[in-house]
């Protein structure tokens, strides 16, 4: 079993508070990722459940222990760090058994479990290799199968794949997902990469300025944000935010000369609001290229729009341009975006159009 409990935790580093009255339960067998900005204290946090930090105020409790004052050691954790932490002078047999000869584990016992961890993480021909004559993707591995020989109660990823290229972070993403499914034990994964979160985790905490966000999956996360800052944070490219005044249930936008009235199925948000102008949040995807099976659609609104940016990403392209002097995004069909311009049309889907209160920065419901 490897439940977390995290009950009011605070920390400071003299007078800074980096994390601030932290509440939060993570299931036996969750896969959880802490995500945020840069000094946001997700690493902080970590390092607190994995007892390199001391805290300032509240407590960590692990299937039901209160660990708060024990030792790294005997908390049953395995850390797996951005910078591997192999030793260079070990194969990679060693490397992931040193632990067990640390705890004096007898060779033959050793040997099974590093033939079912090196089976596990396809590192079988790898084990008389020393660290610097791996690849990163390979270090990755040997440092995951070290955390793996020790079968702990909880897994903590401190930003794993960092240090990786682009299409080897896409690989290991799938096989740390993979061995999640294959060995079900909880796991803590830092990290700043959006994509990263939505397509790992069971669910998402996201931290600002060391206070608590949102905890949801992933599609709760991007779909049913409860902040600007969540908002506009998830999602690659994130949520387009648009200044409207109200007018009785509906939003109007002037733009380019011209009056939109947008039609939104929040309307007891609007009225809730008691707001003159609130900010209208709509992802990229919802902007698209003009499909005429779907205009009679009360929520479909037709809008002129000012490309000034083409980004092709292959399957669809980007277009970054001007609306109601916002700059704003829209995701277009490869061919569509080949004859995007000024003036182009576009329409604009609100049925799942989100409200944000201009000042405060929360979601109006």
């Amino acid at each position: 079993m490897g439940s977390i409990s995290l009950n009011g935790i605070n920390k400071s580093f003299g007078t800074t508070e980096v994390l601030k009255d932290i509440n939060l339960d993570i299931k036996d067998g969750e896969f959880l990722i802490l995500i945020g900005p840069s000094g946001c204290g997700k690493s902080t946090l970590m390092n607190l459940i994995a007892g390199l930090e001391d805290l300032t105020g509240g407590e960590i409790v692990i299937d039901g222990k209160d660990v708060s004052e024990e030792s790294p050691k005997d908390r049953d954790i395995a850390m797996v760090f951005q910078s591997y932490a192999l030793y260079p002078t070990m194969n990679v047999a060693r490397n992931i058994c040193f632990g067990l000869e640390m705890n004096k584990m007898p060779k033959n016992e050793q040997e099974v479990i590093l033939k079912k961890v090196a089976s596990l993480l396809q590192i079988d021909h790898l084990l008389d290799r020393k660290p610097g004559q791996l690849s990163g993707g390979q270090r990755q591995r040997v440092a995951m199968g070290r955390a793996l020989a020790r079968s702990p109660k909880v897994f903590l990823f401190d930003e794993p794949l960092s240090n990786l290229d682009a299409k080897l972070r896409v690989e290991m993403r799938t096989e740390i997902k993979k061995l999640h499914q294959r060995i079900g034990t909880t796991i803590v994964y830092v990290t700043h990469d959006q994509i990263e979160a939505m397509t790992l985790a069971d669910r998402i905490a996201v931290l600002k300025d060391g206070e608590l966000q949102q905890v949801g999956t992933p599609y709760e996360i991007y779909n049913d944000p409860v902040s600007h800052f969540v908002a506009d944070f998830m999602g690659s490219p994130g949520m387009n935010f648009i200044e409207c005044i109200v007018k009785d249930e509906n939003l109007i936008i002037e733009s380019g000369g011209q009056k939109y009235e947008l039609s939104i199925p929040c309307k007891d948000a609007i009225q809730n609001s008691k707001l003159d102008v609130v900010l209208l949040g709509i992802r990229p995807e919802m902007l698209t290229e003009i499909e005429p099976s779907v205009e009679k659609n009360s929520f479909i609104h037709q809008i002129k729009f000012d490309v000034d940016v083409l980004e092709p990403m292959g399957a669809d392209t980007v277009a970054i341009g001007k609306w109601n002097d916002n700059e704003v995004m829209a995701r277009l069909s490869p061919e569509a975006g080949n004859t995007a311009g000024k003036g182009f049309d576009l329409q604009v889907d609100t049925s799942k159009a989100i409200l944000f209160d201009p000042n405060s920065g929360l979601r109006i419901r």
